[in-house]
């Protein structure tokens, strides 16, 4: 293809590095191999509403023109130094009247007969979303497609040549091997009993859902010339998705799977890509073909998008692969030897459409479709590019660049088209609306690009077995006339036979002359040259027969001693046979008892390798729980220590800041103790300060509470006074939290106990148990709710010790929960119970206590010792009664 106008590409003069010369001489015969250039084909679609502008001009039937935008929103109007109108040169250009017919015929006819001749093509279309690549390549119900036109031509030309079914098979290798008549009939079979059980893929009925596509032309189209008459035909069909980037055959059964799972792509052994474990479905009639063709339809990816209601969302390839091998001496049966059988290929590619996100408005699943689809065809242009840039550095033999074919599934899927031998077209569909004059540029520039690569041209090699060309009808013809000669009575008509085995060419048949020319003399010396090159052939013919039948001869006596002396020798192993027969049979008879005493060894050993896999598995399982407990308990040990490691810093924490306080207090009422000494010594220092005055001020100190260091003193003078008692009563109040001693709870309400114990308590064992009704227990007390909160009104504290004597001594601390002003609570301590247990046999050397005794203690010694018992507890006592505790 051509664009004009274009500017030249400059490329700069850089040394390049020479390649070696091996490499040299095989880029020298790529370049020299014949080539062909890609046919790139042009159709553009139908406007669907009349108010659309066009963005486009076909000049004529190899030339388009697309305008520039700023030249259409004006109304073709072009303004001084606009852009002027481009000019692309295709093959042919088909425009939007163009039948479905003309199509085929001009671009899918040849592919066709390459096809027939053994040769590989690739077909594929390119544009948009929304261009009508689906409608050229598979129609509809009113208007056939290239596909089902491709299958009408090919069963119309092979009707009468094809195989049975499974006489070829897949090898599963992109190859194909022989059945012998047995295996092919034992196979039918096998796929009628599936079809009756109701497990047939393909033997279904056709629905109104399935895709729409015409069973029959309108017009039937003529058998293509140049097929082989004595070669046998069978049609395969495969049919693949590439979605995202992912390959799919669409004809799997899936069974239990209802999801597809996705193939790889391998070489063959003729270094052809092809897909690995895909299903290829052996095909006999067009009907047949178009029902695979719709099963794996049904499957195919198909989204809404705003540019078009039924997207294709993947790639797909439908593969047509044409089976040929020729026939033996009497034309009836193919030679089974799958040396000679010749495969080729149809490729049949419906790319998927490129598409911009902003203008398709596309988000989620649909965004990373379109994602995938501009990143293959991204892939596809790139590597076309550097094909084509390689092929131009064939005469330069400059270093090559690397064709990054497996960057994306549908280049590496083709690779073999670019780099061997086979037939590439391609029809570059085009939408003409003014909407989409951004995505035309980028199809004719990559249209552009790949008309100018150069794909080498196909040569099959089929194998020439030197049979008679024409045995098949001849053979045809032979059973005819014994069929008619048997009917009209003449049995002779039944012993008749022909050979149709090897011939000896002589040359090409006798050319005809007509002697009524000037030219006769001519024309005779002419054939007097050619009868004579044919008798001198025959002569070689000859000399050659005669040679070869002495040799043969020479053969057949060296055999018939060979014969001989092998007679003898087998008399002698004949009886050197026997003797070794019945001592065969002796060592046979010890074998078997031998095979006896193992069996019952090796039934033995099983049992006993029973028995030790069964002490492993239980062994394990010990090792495995022993590993559990061991991580978890050093799982436990780490968490313990870590817990404890906070715990102690905690209390750290706390005991440094009610140090911190408890300075603080000090230091406070030190101050104000301070303070009240300097305002008394003022006041005794004054010397109009009248007796009664003095007096009055120093009662008022003697009534200072020793408990809270606080108080008010008297002044000599009302001024002294007043200002004495602002500095006093402006002092903050420190010490003990204010509470009342005498709160005391309504009795209606019950008392509330709350029991602080150790975790793991020892059995006190004696005769009187404590009795706490409506008490709650707890081992640790760690918030403050547990005293403020449930109406708890009772606190005891569960201490044992053991005393001198080796006895258990339990003691029961009890107080009251008295609230204070800051909403806490307190603690009062007012009674302690001591219970010891004593043996009643050894007698005491010291007064004891009897069992189950309740000992009184009180005192400002027994408040010292619950004091400290309590601050061992995690118990802060804010104060205690200094009268004796009660029993």
């Amino acid at each position: 293809m051509k664009q004009i106008p274009r500017t030249p590409m400059r490329i700069p003069k850089t040394p390049r590095a020479q390649p070696p010369a091996s490499v040299a001489e095989n880029r020298r015969d790529v370049c020299e191999k014949a080539q062909d250039p890609v046919n790139v084909f042009c159709r553009v679609r139908p406007l669907q509403s009349d108010a659309d502008l066009t963005s486009l001009r076909v000049k004529n039937a190899t030339t388009i023109c697309l305008n520039p935008q700023d030249q259409l929103m004006q109304h073709h109007k072009p303004l001084p130094g606009a852009q002027r109108e481009i000019q692309y040169i295709f093959k042919h250009v088909f425009q939007s009247d163009a039948t479905q017919r003309e199509v085929f015929a001009a671009v899918a006819q040849p592919l066709v007969e390459n096809l027939i001749r053994g040769r590989n093509s690739l077909l594929f279309t390119y544009g948009v979303t929304g261009s009508g690549k689906t409608f050229t390549m598979t129609g509809n119900l009113r208007h056939r497609g290239i596909m089902p036109r491709c299958l009408d031509v090919l069963f119309r030309t092979i009707s009468d040549y094809q195989a049975k079914k499974f006489v070829f098979k897949p090898d599963k290798l992109n190859g194909f091997e022989v059945l012998s008549e047995e295996d092919a009939l034992l196979e039918r079979q096998q796929e009628m009993n599936r079809r009756f059980a109701g497990g047939g893929r393909f033997g279904r009925k056709r629905k109104d859902s399935d895709p729409e596509i015409a069973s029959q032309a309108s017009v039937d189209p003529s058998p293509i010339a140049g097929l082989d008459e004595d070669n046998m035909y069978s049609v395969f069909v495969t049919y693949i998705e590439i979605y995202n980037n992912s390959v799919y055959d669409l004809l799997e059964v899936s069974g239990i799977q209802k999801t597809l799972q996705s193939k790889i792509i391998r070489e063959d052994a003729k270094r052809h890509m092809f897909v690995h474990g895909v299903t290829e479905v052996e095909v006999k009639t067009v009907e047949e073909a178009l029902e695979v063709f719709q099963m794996g339809q049904k499957r195919k990816r198909m989204g809404h998008t705003v540019l078009n209601a039924e997207s294709s969302r993947s790639h797909s390839v439908f593969n047509i692969r044409l089976v040929q091998a020729p026939t033996d001496n009497q034309g009836e049966n193919v030679i089974q030897d799958r040396q000679t059988i010749t495969v080729s290929q149809l490729s049949l590619v419906d790319l998927a459409g490129s598409e911009r996100s902003s203008r398709t408005k596309n988000t989620g699943v649909r965004l990373r479709e379109a994602g995938n689809i501009n990143n293959s065809l991204m892939t596809l242009r790139t590597c076309l590019e550097y094909l084509r840039e390689n092929q131009q550095m064939c005469n330069a033999m400059g270093a090559a660049k690397k064709i990054p074919y497996r960057d994306s599934k549908i280049t590496h899927m083709f690779k073999n088209y670019f780099d061997g031998e086979g037939q590439v077209s391609m029809i570059v569909c085009i939408n003409p609306r003014i909407e989409d004059y951004d995505e035309n540029m980028q199809v004719m520039k990559f249209a552009e690009l790949t008309q100018e690569v150069q794909v080498a041209r196909a040569t099959p090699i089929i194998t020439g077995l030197g049979l008679a060309p024409g045995r098949r009808r001849a053979n045809k013809l032979f059973k005819i006339a014994t069929n008619n000669l048997t009917e009209l009575g003449i049995s002779e008509a039944k012993e008749l036979q022909v050979d149709l085995g090897l011939v000896y060419s002589l040359g090409p048949d006798f050319p005809s002359y007509q002697m009524n020319s000037p030219e006769t003399e001519i024309k005779i010396q002419e054939l007097m040259f050619y009868l004579e090159q044919r008798i001198e052939k025959r002569r070689q013919l000859r000399d050659s027969l005669k040679v070869k039948s002495d040799n043969f001869r020479q053969i057949l006596m060296r055999m018939e001693q060979d014969n001989l002396q092998l007679r003898t020798e087998v008399a002698s192993s004949k009886v050197v046979y026997k003797q070794e027969r019945e001592r065969s049979a002796a060592l046979e008879n010890k074998v078997r008892i031998h095979e006896s005493s193992i069996d019952v060894l090796n039934n033995t050993l099983s049992k006993r390798e029973r028995q030790i896999e069964e002490l492993t598995y239980k062994l394990n399982e010990k090792e495995n729980l022993l590993t559990q407990k061991e991580q978890e308990k050093e799982k436990q040990k780490k968490k313990f220590s870590s817990k404890l490691a906070v715990e102690s810093d905690k209390k750290k924490r706390e005991f440094e800041q009610k140090l911190r306080e408890q300075r603080v207090k000090l230091q406070e009422r030190m101050r104000i103790k301070d303070e009240k000494l300097r305002l008394v010594s003022n006041i005794l220092q004054a010397d109009d300060v009248p007796p009664s005055s003095l007096i009055r001020s120093q009662s008022s100190e003697d009534l200072l509470s020793d408990k809270n260091r606080e108080g008010a003193f008297t002044a000599r003078t009302e001024t002294c006074v007043a200002s004495t008692r602002m500095d006093i009563y402006a002092t903050p109040r420190h010490g003990a939290i204010a509470a009342n001693p005498r709160h005391r709870r309504s009795r209606s309400a019950g008392e509330k106990w709350l029991e602080h114990r150790s975790a793991k308590p020892i059995p006190l064992g004696t005769i009187m148990q404590p009795y706490l009704k409506n008490r709650k227990s707890v081992t640790k007390l760690t918030d403050l709710k547990e005293l403020t909160g449930n109406g708890t009104t009772k606190y005891c504290l569960v201490s044992q010790e053991a005393d001198t004597d080796g006895d258990v001594e339990t003691k029961l601390y009890k107080g009251n929960v008295i609230p204070t002003c800051g909403g806490g609570a307190q603690v009062v301590f007012n009674d302690v119970e001591c219970l010891k247990q004593k043996s009643p046999i050894h007698s005491p050397t010291r007064k004891r206590m009897s069992t189950g005794t309740l000992s009184a203690l009180g005192g400002p010694s027994t408040v010292a010792s619950v004091q400290d018992v309590a601050m061992r507890c995690n118990l802060g006592i804010e104060g205690h009664s200094s009268k004796k505790s009660k029993p």
